[in-house]
């Protein structure tokens, strides 16, 4: 660290809260990790408390550690994939980057380089177009025709979150939600990287719906490629746009989790309501939406669109990538006719995410709705569907995906705090459970935690202990 860099830095940083993340961030690219002295330098220059500077930098992953020290992702498909983790480097419970399993990254470059195995509408080219000239009646009429539903897992309709922001009197905010931290989930980088332009037109026509010229992307940190992508096309289009850099926290893909994490506090979830439509950043009705969620706005004002989706493919199969398929795709065909076929007998399969449930290969025929999953006790999710080899105990992607819960939970809720990683310890052979116990704390997962991390980490359990009950006993 040159301290000596430190004032001339400090002194010509931005002195709103609102920029505390982005400061810290800049503190640990220009100068080194987040030290005590440096929180205080940052905090009296910010005129905040010095407490309220720390406690932030304890919230996320990164903050306090050097931007040369390799992270090495841990999730399910990279520990399938035989990842190991060395002295010196980091663990990571998901870098975003499952098609590359095993996952490592070097700084900000992922070791062996990028490359993008897909199809559809993600290898057109990729230009500026005029932005269609639509009122926001036109394009409220045009979503509610299409059936489109948010695309970050939660499956909103779109345009009742859209003409609930419109509701409320302006000024409006716009904000792209581009953290994805769902292991097996990388489709909003594949957009970013490849399609940066239409991302970019379903957020000027977001910006034209909400009669605002004010718009946020949160990114998370390891998409390096995806924010130079990002941000060059938005050059080109002479769109002011402002990028906000997560430190390694999956909880900050949601949404009020999010707007507490750019307004400079910890990224914990809000009670709602108000929701963010009616009370988001800083007090302002905003529109928050999903990188996807937003290149399908853009399709469909244009006349683009069919009913599909983009799907995140990792794990035991031919050509891991990001595709363009119905939404009542079955695995069997996802698998098959997209991704060049298993390589190894399919022992497990998870269709949407760590929050997606667990499928045994029985389902391979099964359409991947949310109708027809509910039928076995999963669900699409953020569409990261991951396949698993009969040779890795199902046990232990249970285990792992617990973990994943653990690592990543806020600690605000007691139930998820304790609970997810109770779970993780009772899947790995630590900690015994009975199953009168297991079911009392899922439930309390699932009604008494105030965000979908820990109402959704029961799914997975449940899934398991349906399909796998000798393998998973407790």
């Amino acid at each position: 660290m040159d301290v000596l860099q430190v004032p001339s830095l400090v002194a010509g940083l931005p002195k709103e809260r609102v920029h505390l993340l982005d400061n810290l961030g800049r503190i640990r690219r220009e100068i080194g990790p987040l030290t005590p002295e440096l929180a205080d330098a940052l905090a009296d220059a910010m005129n905040l408390r010095h407490g309220d500077v720390h406690e932030v930098v304890s919230f996320y992953s990164y903050l306090r550690v050097p931007l040369e020290t390799p992270r090495v992702c841990t999730g399910p498909i990279c520990d399938c994939s035989g990842a190991r983790v060395r002295a010196g480097e980091l663990e990571v419970a998901c870098l975003g980057h499952c098609d590359h399993a095993p996952v490592r990254l070097e700084g900000e470059a992922i070791a062996g380089g990028i490359t993008h195995s897909t199809n559809g509408f993600l290898v057109e080219p990729d230009v500026v177009r005029p932005v269609p000239d639509v009122s926001p009646a036109q394009l409220t009429e045009l979503l509610r025709a299409s059936g489109l539903t948010g695309m970050g897992g939660a499956g909103f309709p779109a345009w009742r979150k859209w003409e609930a922001v419109l509701a409320e009197p302006a000024p409006r905010v716009v904000i792209v939600n581009a953290d994805e931290g769902e292991p097996g989930t990388f489709k909003d980088r594949y957009l970013m990287e490849l399609r940066p332009h239409l991302v970019l037109e379903g957020v000027e026509l977001a910006l034209r719906f909400c009669a605002t010229e004010e718009a946020y992307v949160y990114l998370r940190e390891e998409y390096a490629t995806s924010r130079a992508r990002l941000q060059a096309a938005a050059d080109e289009r002479g769109l002011e746009l402002e990028i906000v850099i997560g430190a390694g926290s999956y909880v900050c893909g949601e949404e009020t989790a999010m707007l507490e994490s750019m307004e400079g506090r910890r990224g914990m979830p809000r009670l709602r309501p108000p929701y963010p439509a009616q009370a988001g950043y800083l007090g302002r009705p905003t529109l928050i939406s999903n990188v996807e969620t937003l290149a399908q706005v853009a399709r469909i004002v244009r006349g683009e669109w069919t009913p599909a989706r983009l799907w995140s493919v990792s794990g035991a199969v031919a050509h891991p990538g990001c595709y363009e398929a119905p939404l009542d795709v079955t695995a069997r065909e996802l698998i098959d006719g997209y991704a060049g076929g298993s390589t190894e007998e399919i022992g497990a399969i998870v269709p949407g995410g760590a929050a997606g449930g667990i499928l045994p290969p029985a389902a391979v025929d099964v359409p991947l709705t949310r109708e027809a999953l509910a039928q076995w006790g999963c669900g699409p999710g953020s569409a990261g569907f991951q396949v698993f080899p009969a040779s890795y105990p199902v046990e232990r992607l249970l285990a792992e995906t617990m973990r994943f819960f653990a690592e990543e939970s806020c600690q605000k809720c007691t139930p998820c705090r304790i609970g997810n990683r109770a779970l993780q310890h009772v899947f790995e052979g630590t900690l015994s459970m009975t199953q009168e116990t297991m079911d009392k704390w899922l439930e309390a997962l699932e009604q008494t935690s105030i965000c979908g991390l820990g109402q959704a980490s029961p799914i997975p359990v449940r899934s398991a202990l349906r399909h796998w009950p000798a393998e998973v006993a407790h």
